[in-house]
């Protein structure tokens, strides 16, 4: 048993190895990098790209757009509850946030399950009186299950689930909502929390 354990790091090994020689694909996604988004990531695949993520040089954090118009905050929203149904209502201080960054959690939870292997779960049950009546907080929870059946419990922002997505693509930065880009590197350790990574 001890020979496979040892085959599996001298393959992790090799192939990041192969992503430092291979300098060529800095900023872009070629080589071993392509080869793993061609497919649903494992966790090994995924402690790849953290490697090459914390020892790679970081691209250069671009502005974006400020021309933006403000908009008016939502005064009131509500929230459908995906599990049971139910509807909770919520005034003005955390209507924007229902509003406007809930969907694009969705989304981002949408996109990481398609590019892993391992089971990422969105857990709203804090914001449904119906589901968690004596909440004192009010949080999303990141439930990620591995092949191996751990699983791991975070609370997350819209933030860490933009980083965590941009990350699982290959990228070495994440983008904002109005288009900046900033260098992950600095979240490696905030990305292996949210995994249940070493």
């Amino acid at each position: 048993m001890w020979y496979v354990a040892g085959f599996s790091v001298l393959l992790v090994v090799s192939a990041f190895t192969g992503i430092m020689k291979n300098k060529g694909f800095i900023g872009s996604k070629s080589g071993v990098v392509d080869s793993l988004l061609l497919r649903s990531l494992s966790r090994n695949q995924v402690n790849i790209l953290l490697a090459r993520l914390e020892n790679e040089p970081p691209p250069a954090s671009t502005m974006g757009a400020m021309c933006y118009s403000p908009v008016m905050a939502p005064t009131s929203a509500d929230y459908i509850c995906p599990d049971c149904g139910e509807k909770t209502l919520y005034d003005y201080s955390h209507a924007a946030f229902i509003e406007w960054e809930l969907p694009g959690c969705r989304r981002f939870v949408e996109s990481i399950n398609e590019n892993t292997d391992f089971e990422v779960k969105l857990d709203e049950s804090l914001f449904c009186d119906f589901c968690t009546p004596d909440s004192d907080s009010l949080s999303l929870l990141l439930e990620v299950t591995h092949e191996n059946g751990e699983t791991v419990v975070n609370a997350v922002t819209i933030t860490d689930l933009r980083m965590l997505d941009s990350f699982l693509q290959g990228n070495l930065y994440y983008s904002t909502s109005n288009d900046a880009q900033y260098p992950l590197q600095d979240y490696s350790e905030r990305i292996r929390t949210l995994l249940g990574l070493e």
